[in-house]
């Protein structure tokens, strides 16, 4: 596999929000703009209509409505992948991700003027090579009408994302600290020519934009009991009612919308009514809420780092992604508690997406040719790079003729790549040996081969 012209869909699958870009060739990566907002960022939210899965902007429009049939961060529910109840039915999360990629799909193919088949799906390193989440997350994409999946680790993809300021070189250790909307995740990675190595990883669940955005609901419900007041006592009584849903919704929009004014000024005045009193909050007074959060976020870097038994000195800078990283109370925290230089990227919320995007032209002809012996009948086998892979399907046929270099058959290795099996030399396929689903290991005869 390589950068070809073939048309790629890259995504950026978060908890919170999602991002894609079409790749074709070495051009670089056209974003897929939100159709209702024109943003490079998708809200990771779904509506169940009666009738149609809503998902984006279009569903984060109609949570107020109906609460009851809006769901979002439904990506943290991929593990167990329980259903849920959304208006008259019962989605699991794995359905709901197919609904965003899909919609993702729909607008990239519009994008690009034509179908695309292949899709590289970025997912956090916590997810090994056993975990069901990957399984799963190939699986919605399949169903969502991609031919081709590959996956490929998110702290890989931030660390190919351009940077402000000289780019890494081989060998450099980065620290990649990527505060997401829904979780934090690090790994340290080691910058290679065409693939990062991921050294260690490890993720906080709990611990991403949105619990901060919850964090300051929290105070803005105390603060404002005075003016909440009437609508707290005509919201029904029950946490679940829709009246109670749609002020807790409120209250957190409202929460989000003064957090991001505090990346561009020093304090805010907002106001959640026309008649209420106005909200005033600084940075300050995030940085102090946010606290005990971000503190778990740098005790996990630093719990990593020692684990791996890597000296500080050796790590040769921070990298902060994700849209939490655009706080201010974030890079501030990093260059006084890490004392490591702190690179950035122009916008964090797209590092993985557009980091993903430059990966795929520059990882290189991933084909592994095949070996063979003198006899009449060849048997091929292919030292496959890294161990074992499963083989996804073969290309060619038995009865049908090749020439050299052309790809035979497709494997996935246990890290998510994509490769090509191709052959030495002309030929005509005799025999398969090795069923597609089936584990390659090096050196296995897959099939027989005629000169």
């Amino acid at each position: 596999m390589s950068g070809t012209s073939e048309p790629v869909l890259v995504v950026d699958f978060g908890t919170t929000s999602s991002s894609a870009a079409v790749v074709v060739g070495a051009a670089e990566g056209r974003t897929v703009p939100e159709p209702v907002t024109g943003a490079a960022t998708w809200p990771s939210a779904v509506f169940w209509d009666g009738q149609q899965m809503l998902v984006g902007t279009l569903a984060e429009r109609r949570k107020r409505s109906e609460p009851e049939s809006f769901a979002a961060e439904f990506k943290r529910g991929l593990a167990a992948d329980a259903s849920v109840v959304l208006g008259n039915r019962r989605f699991r999360p794995i359905e709901q991700v197919v609904a965003m990629l899909a919609a993702l799909r729909v607008e990239g193919e519009r994008l690009h003027g034509g179908p695309i088949a292949r899709a590289v799906v970025t997912v956090p390193a916590s997810y090994g090579s056993h975990d069901p989440r990957r399984a799963r997350m190939i699986a919605a994409a399949e169903a969502a009408g991609f031919d081709t999946v590959e996956l490929l680790p998110e702290p890989v993809a931030a660390a190919f994302a351009p940077i402000v300021g000289a780019p890494f070189e081989p060998g450099d250790l980065v620290l990649v600290y990527d505060l997401g909307g829904g979780t934090f995740d690090t790994a340290l990675v080691r910058i290679g020519e065409r693939w990062h190595e991921v050294l260690g990883h490890a993720a906080l669940d709990d611990c991403g934009g949105r619990d901060i955005d919850a964090l300051l609901a929290g105070r803005i419900h105390i603060d404002g009991q005075e003016w909440l007041a009437p609508l707290l006592s005509s919201a029904a009584a029950t946490p679940t009612a829709p009246a109670t849903l749609r002020l807790g919704m409120a209250v957190t929009d409202f929460a989000q919308r003064l957090k991001h004014q505090l990346s561009d000024a020093p304090a805010v005045e907002d106001f959640f009514l026309p008649n209420a009193p106005p909200y005033r909050l600084s940075r300050t007074d995030l940085g102090t809420l946010a606290a005990p959060l971000l503190g778990r976020t740098l005790a996990c870097c630093t719990d990593l780092v020692t684990r791996l038994g890597v000296p500080p000195s050796e790590v040769t800078a921070v990298l902060a992604v994700g849209g939490g990283a655009r706080m201010p109370a974030v890079t501030e925290l990093l260059q006084r508690a890490l004392r490591l230089p702190l690179r950035t990227v122009e916008d964090p919320a797209l590092a993985t997406v557009r980091g993903a995007a430059r990966w795929l032209p520059s990882s290189g002809p991933r084909r592994v040719s095949a070996q063979t012996s003198p006899e009449p009948t060849l048997p091929l086998a292919f030292p496959i790079p890294g161990g074992s892979a499963r083989l996804l399907r073969w290309l060619v046929v038995p009865g049908q003729a090749y020439l050299a270099g052309v790809p035979l058959a497709r494997v996935r290795l246990p890290s998510g790549a994509l490769w090509d099996l191709t052959a030495t030399a002309p030929g005509t396929l005799d025999r398969l040996l090795i069923p597609p689903g089936a584990e390659v290991a090096p050196g296995t005869w897959v099939a027989l081969a005629r000169p």
